[in-house]
């Protein structure tokens, strides 16, 4: 990655950048590999990656070294540079992650997971895309509960530590307006938020909300 755009990003970063750690693989098996949170999966031109368990987010930076993400991914989800063809392009662990490699011999036995990814990624774009932050956002909060919740006594629990700047870059928003708009749910009785875990209230609106029509510009 162009030295100049790794120190722009990393002043947006909610989190410190570093340097990708490289890994030195000498066969294809399905041997696992393990990385801590916030290491980065070396990118690869001939395997692709699949996580065993974690979650990782795929994410790319633009011409001011602003963050953009491009997906968050657990387990049974498939990723690597492969699956994009953006310059910069980076694999971020969340938390401890282990990973298997799988050569390309076994990627027609992972068409329905890397489908997957591509149907993932649109429906993040779709969200990014939005007219109204409120659209957005809540969007997004259903997107996360249907994919990392986890049902408790209140709702549902999203297993995904996130600051306000993680939620903003994701869904092309910023740090203030994400606070705001998310301490507007809060008094709303419609979410909490616990060390850095959301949980979405059973009157979250969510069935209402999926017919929600956004007005035209």
């Amino acid at each position: 990655m162009n030295s100049t755009l790794v120190k722009l990003a990393d002043n947006h970063l909610s989190i410190p950048l570093a340097p990708p750690r490289v890994l030195h693989l000498l066969n294809h098996g399905l041997k696992s590999y393990y990385f801590k949170r916030y290491e980065y999966i070396p990118l690869r031109s001939d395997v692709l990656w699949r996580i065993k368990t974690g979650i990782v987010r795929t994410m790319t930076w633009d011409e001011d070294g602003n963050q953009i993400i491009l997906g968050l991914w657990n387990e049974g989800d498939i990723v690597g540079s492969l699956m994009s063809t953006l310059d910069p392009y980076q694999m971020q662990c969340l938390n401890d992650v282990e990973v298997e490699i799988l050569p390309s011999i076994l990627w027609e036995q992972a068409s329905s997971a890397i489908i997957d990814h591509c149907q993932q990624t649109q429906q993040l774009l779709n969200i990014a895309h939005c007219r109204t932050t409120d659209v957005k956002l809540k969007k997004f909060l259903i997107w996360l509960s249907r994919k990392f919740g986890k049902s408790c006594d209140r709702g549902m629990t999203i297993c995904l530590k996130l600051t306000h700047q993680d939620i903003a870059d994701t869904i092309s928003s910023t740090r203030v307006t994400m606070t705001r708009s998310l301490n507007q749910l809060r008094l709303q009785g419609l979410l909490s938020w616990e060390n850095h875990y959301l949980t979405l209230h059973q009157n979250f609106p969510e069935r209402s909300f999926s017919s929600l029509q956004e007005s035209p510009i």
